[in-house]
């Protein structure tokens, strides 16, 4: 794995807030956690309880970069990566939190090979639009571990980047769709691809702008390795590629605005730990839960094992 280092704090040493808490480096997902959600997932629960806190969206996610990946780093075919042992075994293993994620991750299985087709003909297009395909081979590599420091942030960032070309590096963003119950009143109904048994899959919509957490991530990407970016949004029925030449929030300039917003969020984090000064209780008080999304059972708690949640509230008692 190759690995870069932008750092550019003079000091390069991580503040003792940061070292009160066992804390060794932040990045973009972490950053843009809600505070209580941060202290939950990072403070509360292990990183082995972390881990197992899945569900169909994160794992499909996951094996969708891992195929498209192999594919360009490897040159190895689309369909042979798909029924690959590792691939069928990623599969086989999943195990839903409930019956709506176990009919989400069927539908996605079944519809692999079209959203990472999507994918690999993003990178196709990249390459065509900038006589890439034409002149220099590009050589990919996947997971490309970054890290860079910007100050006033007094933790260094670590990020791993999807793909990086010689001229290159971008991430690949995959849509999904939902499942929903829906029992069929009419048994002799025309053939759906978007149905399986009682259950429907919805068709997501592709997008014309760029979710600003990517362009966040993106900005911190580019500010460590400077190359040039694109971003590969994909699902099973639709695509589209996101370079600075046809996205002005891709450019330059912007890129700088949108990495100083990054910082923001980080920053603020960092001020609660310097308040909480190395007290875990403290902390929590200075990020309360948000008792509507765990008592609705919201996105950040689906699926989520009481005996966790139990746990993070006993610190609020």
């Amino acid at each position: 794995m190759l690995k870069h280092c932008c750092m550019t704090n003079n000091s390069k040493i991580i503040a003792e807030c940061y070292k009160q808490f066992d804390i060794k480096n932040t990045s973009v997902s972490t950053a843009r956690l809600p505070h209580s959600m941060r202290v939950f997932k990072k403070h509360i629960l292990t990183k082995e309880e972390n881990n197992t806190l899945t569900n169909a969206g994160l794992t499909s996610g996951t094996m969708c970069h891992d195929i498209v990946q192999e594919c360009l780093t490897k040159n190895t075919p689309l369909e042979d990566v798909i029924k690959s042992e590792y691939i069928q075994t990623k599969i086989a293993e999943f195990t839903p939190i409930h019956e709506k994620d176990k009919m989400k991750f069927k539908f996605i299985v079944k519809f692999l090979k079209p959203i990472c087709q999507n994918h690999l003909d993003n990178i196709k297009e990249l390459l065509h639009l900038n006589q890439m395909d034409k002149l220099e081979k590009q050589v990919w590599k996947d997971e490309v571990e970054l890290t860079a420091w910007t100050p006033p942030v007094k933790i260094y960032w670590k990020m791993f980047l999807d793909l990086v070309s010689q001229v290159y590096f971008g991430d690949l963003k995959n849509k999904f769709g939902s499942a929903s119950y829906k029992p069929l009143k009419n048994k002799k109904a025309p053939i759906n691809e978007n149905r399986i048994g009682d259950w429907v899959y919805s068709k997501p919509k592709m997008d014309d702008k760029i979710y600003f957490s990517d362009l966040m991530q993106i900005a911190l990407y580019h500010h460590a390795i400077g190359l040039k970016p694109f971003l590969s949004y994909a699902s099973h029925d639709g695509r589209k590629l996101f370079t600075e030449d046809n996205c002005e929030d891709l450019k330059p300039e912007n890129l700088k605005k949108w990495l100083k917003q990054l910082m923001v969020y980080e920053i603020s984090w960092q001020k609660k730990l310097e308040a909480a000064n190395g007290d875990l209780k403290e902390l929590c008080w200075l990020s309360p839960p948000d008792y509507s999304d765990i008592k609705k059972n919201s996105f950040w708690w689906d699926g989520v094992p009481k005996e966790y949640i139990e746990r993070y509230l006993k610190y609020y008692d």
